[in-house]
């Protein structure tokens, strides 16, 4: 009777684990890994050069309606936060941890481990030296030599020869390892910013506050701008700017400093960057205002936008009510209004009061002897103003910046160990020739060094040379 018996394996599960070690063997494999990283290199260096985060209208108006509708659809606008650059560095970070496995016992075992003792075909051709001595004396002051010099030493019986291995800087051996480590954790650190993090820029007039529930829910603060300062040089070059942020907790004054460009306010994990400046299209700090009196004198006078101030010497009180940067008066209907946002016809409404009691008012043009209004607006002159500024704020949330440096002090780790710690090792076989006298055979590799190594297995020959007044001093001393 014929009898059935089961199977070890299944077809169907030989396939499955075939399958599994494609897989396997395609996301571990070098040139994937190195397709990966010239990738994300690229589309991040793309991502330098092609507008970010910007809205609809500017990608269309740069790049055209084709390129810029393409931008849009493909993520390149917000080339960090799509979904496809993310997978990319996941499959990164996937690469390197599984090319780091394969060989991380085995770089673990050569970094710590005391070198195997085991024959080499280099000493095959080494050169060759009669030594005066027996083969256990000999190999002894050689080991106990290479331990001098800072060498990990293993020694075993190859046949009728003695063979001992030397081994130093074996902790370069796992420098790769540290590397890959330090790339992983800044990989992670780029998804973490990619998916947690954001960067805005928000326009601030003085005094205006910008709360950062609006892009953070329970953020539980908000932002002020106190004060904008441009500095310049003697000849009226903008050196630098600055401005006086306030962070406040409700009502409650928490923190005041200065910022400038690279040096931001920091705040429950949230900076903010100086990053702009322009002209407040709405208002003036100052307009300077010539006043002709009655006896013909004239008088100079800043006033401060909506803050009424009177005239030196004279009972009339004059307020800037209102400011447009490129004045334009309707006939039909005498609507003023602006025709740009550019300061190129500034023009101020003036009010004039004689005892609390608004006599005149109207608007001024800056530098001409014109104005729009009655009364005794005519004895006003707009010289000049000193612009009401606003400060531009790039507001940053980097969750993943510490993650980020802490790759960063770990990558210099893993550099030095590759680049600057030399990792060597030296065979050392000694085989007896005849009573008393051994033949020594020495042979090294040094991946970084190979000068040092010769200079060192040298001088490990004229040690050996002189190794029989050596020997016979021990023995001497051991009777």
């Amino acid at each position: 009777m014929e009898m059935n018996l089961p199977q070890e394996g299944t077809p169907s599960n030989e396939k499955q684990g075939s399958i599994w070690m494609s897989v396997y063997s395609f996301l571990s494999s070098a040139k994937f890994g190195l397709f990966l990283l010239l990738t994300v290199g690229c589309v991040s260096l793309l991502g330098m050069f092609v507008l970010q985060n910007a809205p609809q209208e500017q990608y269309l108006s740069r790049y055209g309606e084709f390129w810029g509708r393409f931008i849009l659809s493909s993520g390149l606008g917000s080339v960090y936060r799509v979904w496809w650059y993310l997978l990319l560095i996941c499959l990164t970070c996937v690469n390197l941890v599984l090319c780091s496995l394969k060989r991380v016992k085995f770089s673990f075992s050569q970094a710590f481990s005391r070198p195997l003792a085991e024959d080499h075909g280099l000493l095959r051709t080494a050169r060759t030296a009669e030594v005066p001595l027996e083969v256990s004396n000999l190999n002894d002051l050689i080991g106990k030599r290479l331990r001098a010099k800072g060498f990990s030493v293993n020694s075993s019986e190859v046949g009728q020869a003695k063979l001992t291995v030397g081994q130093k800087g074996g902790v370069s051996r796992i420098g790769f390892l540290v590397t890959h480590l330090a790339v992983i954790l800044v990989l992670v650190a780029g998804i973490v910013n990619g998916t947690m993090g954001y960067r805005i820029q928000r326009p601030l007039n003085m005094g205006e506050s910008f709360d950062l529930n609006e892009i953070k829910p329970g953020a539980g603060f908000s932002i002020r701008a106190d004060d904008f300062v441009i500095e310049t040089t003697e000849d009226g070059k903008i050196r630098d700017y600055k401005s006086t942020l306030t962070v406040l907790d409700g009502e409650r004054e928490v923190l005041t400093k200065v910022i400038e460009v690279n040096h931001p306010l920091t705040y429950n994990g949230i900076s903010f960057y100086q990053a702009s400046y322009g002209e407040d299209p709405t208002k003036v700090k100052e307009a300077r205002i010539v006043f002709a009196g009655e006896e013909g004198t004239r008088t100079i006078i800043d006033l401060p936008f909506r803050v009424r101030k009177q005239i030196p010497d004279t009972e009339v009180e004059a307020e800037v009510t209102d400011y447009v940067p490129h004045f334009v008066k309707d006939l039909a209907t005498g609507e003023v209004r602006s025709r740009s946002l550019e300061p190129r016809l500034p023009a101020i409404r003036l009010e004039v009061s004689r005892g609390g009691a608004v006599v005149a008012a109207g608007w001024l043009v800056k530098g001409m002897d014109v104005h729009s209004g009655s009364g005794e607006l005519g004895r006003f002159h707009f010289f000049d103003y000193y612009p009401a500024f606003y400060t531009g704020i790039d507001v940053a949330a980097n969750p993943g910046v510490a993650l980020m440096f802490t790759g960063f002090g770990i990558a210099s780790i893993g550099i030095f160990l590759s680049f600057f710690v030399p990792y060597k090792k030296i065979w050392v076989k000694v085989l007896e020739t005849g009573k008393g006298r051994s033949e020594l055979r020495m042979a090294g590799v040094s991946r970084k060094d190979p000068f040092t190594l010769k200079r060192e297995i040298d001088g490990l020959y004229k040690f050996a040379a002189t190794a029989e007044t050596r020997g016979k001093g021990e023995g001497s001393a051991r009777e």
